[in-house]
């Protein structure tokens, strides 16, 4: 692993939640991508909001943790080997490929690679 690239929570109306952040917690967004994805830095971590296009399927809440790695492919074929479902590579262009899965206990758990 590289490092933890972000947490981030899943989220039905990304403009409430923005403004619940912003206006509760004096959270300042970096990023706000629509209904897609918010980000905010907070002492160096990045913290976000994902909309419902960009979470993991079947997570309607709770915490996802997104792992940058250098080598997407060789990962997936690791955790594959371990009989770990791994969902498809989504190429999300200038902003980089990412996949997930879901922990033993049925968390999940997000790789990301630029």
């Amino acid at each position: 692993m590289v490092r933890v690239k972000n947490v981030y929570l899943p989220v039905a109306d990304m403009a409430a939640a923005v403004r619940f952040y912003e206006s509760l917690l004096g959270l300042a967004p970096q990023v706000v991508d629509g209904e897609r994805w918010a980000q905010f830095k907070v002492q160096g971590v990045t913290f976000a909001l994902g909309g419902m296009g960009e979470t993991p399927e079947g997570v309607d809440a709770g915490g996802v943790v997104t792992f940058e790695v250098e080598d997407l492919c060789g990962a997936v074929e690791r955790l594959r080997s371990c009989g770990v479902t791994v969902s498809p590579v989504r190429d999300m262009g200038d902003h980089g490929r990412t996949c997930w899965f879901r922990d033993p206990f049925g968390n999940p758990v997000q790789l990301y690679a630029r």
